[in-house]
């Protein structure tokens, strides 16, 4: 349009639109390509923050009816409620309820430290209250909360590039899609069970999983996901179940038990996308020396033996560049032209002098 319309003297009006667009979408293919993982964490400390009170001055300018320049303040005021969170040794915080955090006090009993945390414009209230953990491992409140990365592989034309698995064979296997971000107790589930499989678990099963997620997660970057399926269709279940989720998050670490009778462990099968499946190997023997399900005590292997885990750098894969599901190529498709048409209208509007 720059050149066709020969409006030279507003060059910087089309610069601006183009690297506008390419700001819009360069921010559209990240977000596009960017993949959900799972992050956990342990709360290091309990806070409250009290109910505080804060003034807001402003000052404007009017005229009145004779058309004198008059200025006047406002002052209004906000109260801010009760606020209890969790501080996680990730750094991240969470929210949560009274009832929660007088829990943890309770189950923690650690003393109580009261703290003056600064609040901008504060005028009354705005003290606060905090327990730290007290570090026993079983009293640990851990937590599971969404983080995303770039996945190079997901939708590449590669070698690492799994099979699409159709609904049809995902009913028929009996596959599990990624648990939701729908909390129980602040956390995701770990164990899952595939349709066609139902067993109970002994009560706190789960919770062995949420410690190892939540204690080693950071250090080791593992997250662990048990899931359940009935032995009946065999091993290859595990590999459907791998190119279903196309081949797992980076941290993941997940174990896939064919169950038969409700207790016995027929098959194992577990996959990653560690260069060397040593925690992998590991964990199929002990499956196969512990054929009775004992997720209590694989899991007390398991911190034992997680020196064994390393994960992949996906930046090894970087070379592969920024692949787009079908889905996300419409949406950056139809935005680009969308932006080309706002471009030759700026472009006009500048050149007719409407802008």
């Amino acid at each position: 349009m720059l050149v066709y319309l020969e409006d030279y003297t507003n060059w910087w009006g089309y610069a601006l639109a183009a690297a506008g667009s390419l700001l819009v979408l360069w921010l559209s293919m990240r977000g596009a390509s960017r993949t959900k993982e799972y992050l956990s964490g342990y709360a290091l400390r309990a806070t409250h923050h009290e109910p505080w009170t804060e003034q807001i001055i402003t000052t404007e300018t009017y005229t009145d009816s004779k058309g004198n320049t008059h200025t006047r303040t406002r002052v209004s005021y906000i109260h801010h409620p009760d606020v209890w969170f969790l501080t996680l040794n990730t750094g991240h915080c969470v929210d949560i309820t009274e009832s929660t955090y007088d829990s943890l006090a309770d189950l923690w009993g650690t003393p109580i430290r009261h703290i003056n945390p600064f609040h901008a414009n504060c005028i009354s209230g705005g003290g606060g209250q905090e327990y730290d953990w007290d570090g026993i491992y079983e009293h640990m409140a851990t937590t599971t909360y969404k983080g995303r990365y770039i996945n190079y592989v997901k939708y590449s034309d590669s070698i690492f590039r799994h099979e699409k698995i159709s609904d049809e064979d995902a009913e028929e296997y009996g596959l599990v899609e990624y648990p939701d971000f729908r909390r129980k107790f602040l956390e995701t589930d770990v164990i899952l069970m595939s349709p066609k499989l139902n067993i109970t678990l002994p009560e706190g099963t789960e919770e062995h999983f949420w410690r190892i997620n939540a204690y080693y997660g950071q250090e080791r970057q593992i997250h662990v996901f048990i899931i359940l399926f009935d032995a009946a269709k065999g091993i290859g279940t595990a590999l459907k179940q791998r190119a279903f989720w196309h081949g797992g998050n980076k941290n993941e670490f997940t174990v896939c038990l064919g169950i038969e009778n409700g207790a016995d462990v027929k098959w194992c099968e577990a996959f990653s996308w560690c260069d060397v499946p040593a925690l992998e190997s590991a964990t199929e023997t002990w499956f196969i020396n512990n054929p009775v399900l004992d997720l209590h005590a694989y899991a007390e292997w398991l911190k034992d033996n997680l020196h064994m885990w390393k994960r992949k750098e996906f930046k090894d894969f970087k070379y592969l560049g920024v692949n787009l599901s079908p889905t996300a190529e419409w949406i950056v498709a139809i935005l680009t032209i969308a932006l080309c048409a706002a471009i030759v209208y700026i472009s006009y509007a500048i050149y007719t002098g409407q802008i």
